[in-house]
């Protein structure tokens, strides 16, 4: 049995990107842990919510009290987005003791520096786990390409054994071109595929008398249908 230590920074990372990789490793017996680095809070879906924009979900103009709820504050919005993640981490099988909701960083205020302290901190927890992340390529979301970077300088200076660096789906193209050659290998769940789209639907759920506003989708509603459809995990190894 490995251990696999996947390094999420924002809530429906865990399941968009890493849904079918972290699915595969699970139906072999490996051990798969989640580490949630950012509270998430810079979103601006806060303001969906709080009928200031349009809904990305709905298509409209929502207004809070007609809908049941309060507006959302940034510390409701972390809460919410948690209750997600949490339950997309259910849904794929993950037992709650290996899922680590750290946050100690603001989202979007990542540096490369703190990203390889978290990867020492839990690499020296976990001897000889192998280390997931997102990569350094393409132009990607700060908090996603800083891990990469720690990632790799981690690995060149042989503190990291086995390093996956993975890809969003919707970066792929600009991955691609950032590094021409580059080797890209895809994972399809090989069994519990429901268990993958389960986790993605985590995010669509709309329900507020729960405290469920289906955060995720506001956020990346393409995305999420587009994963839903084809559940896949795209990765490189370090170059």
């Amino acid at each position: 049995m490995a251990v696999n230590l996947f390094f999420i920074p924002h809530q429906d990372d865990e399941a968009l990107t890493f849904g079918a990789g972290i699915r595969n490793h699970l139906n072999v017996g490996d051990e798969c842990h989640v580490i949630l680095y950012t509270d998430g809070s810079s979103s601006n879906v806060v303001r969906q919510l709080n009928g200031e924009t349009k809904s990305n979900m709905h298509r409209k103009m929502l207004e809070p009290k007609a809908e049941g709820y309060a507006p959302l504050d940034r510390s409701d919005l972390v809460r919410c987005r948690n209750d997600e993640f949490l339950r997309s981490c259910r849904a794929l099988g993950l037992p709650p003791e290996h899922v680590h909701v750290v946050q100690r960083l603001q989202d979007g205020t990542t540096t490369v520096e703190d990203c390889e302290a978290l990867i020492r901190e839990y690499a020296d927890r976990y001897d000889g786990a192998r280390v997931k992340t997102f990569t350094d390529l393409g132009g990607n979301h700060r908090d996603h390409a800083n891990m990469g970077t720690a990632a790799l300088n981690l690995y060149r200076q042989d503190k990291i054994a086995d390093l996956r660096l993975y890809i969003e789906p919707y970066n792929l193209r600009q991955a691609k071109k950032a590094r021409r050659g580059l080797e890209v290998l895809k994972e399809r769940p090989e069994s519990n595929r429901d268990s993958v789209v389960a986790s993605l639907n985590e995010y669509k759920k709309w329900n507020p008398a729960l405290e469920q506003f289906a955060i995720g989708y506001h956020s990346v509603r393409k995305e999420i249908d587009a994963a839903i459809a084809n559940p896949v995990s795209y990765y490189h190894k370090p170059y």
